[in-house]
């Protein structure tokens, strides 16, 4: 077992060496190519990168600007309903409070108590 994995091992450098001498070949024949001025200094990293990020950063900074104000708006609203949820939610927890405890008796309400009304004269013996 042990032979097996020396054999792994020493072939898996022999593999690395291969890959690196090719990578090395193929460096040196692409930097002598006549393609020389265009690895040297890319189009979209080279001189004018800074020219070509200030086109590209005010549309960003919009898009940006516009995303923040809707995420506010929401903000604002889902705040708006929330404060809205909490006062319902404070008035149904006072009527159940209010309701587990047993209502005191209210105070007599008072009568008013009259003698009774003497009885009419009748019309027919008045002038008598």
């Amino acid at each position: 077992m042990a032979g097996f994995n020396r054999t792994l091992v020493f072939g898996a450098l022999v593999l690395c060496a291969v890959f690196c001498v090719a990578c090395a070949a193929d460096t040196t024949t692409v930097a002598g190519s006549s393609l020389d001025g265009d690895v040297m200094e890319g189009r979209t990293f080279g001189h004018h990168f800074l020219k070509r990020i200030s086109f590209a950063m005010i549309p960003a900074a919009f898009v940006v600007g516009v995303i923040t104000t809707l995420l506010s708006a929401l903000t604002v609203v889902s705040m708006k309903g929330l404060g809205v949820g909490v006062i319902l939610l404070v008035l149904t927890i006072s009527q159940v409070i209010a309701r587990s405890f047993p209502a005191p008796l209210p105070p007599p309400v008072p009568v008013a108590y009259s003698a009774p009304a003497p009885a009419p004269i009748p019309l027919v013996y008045k002038d008598w």
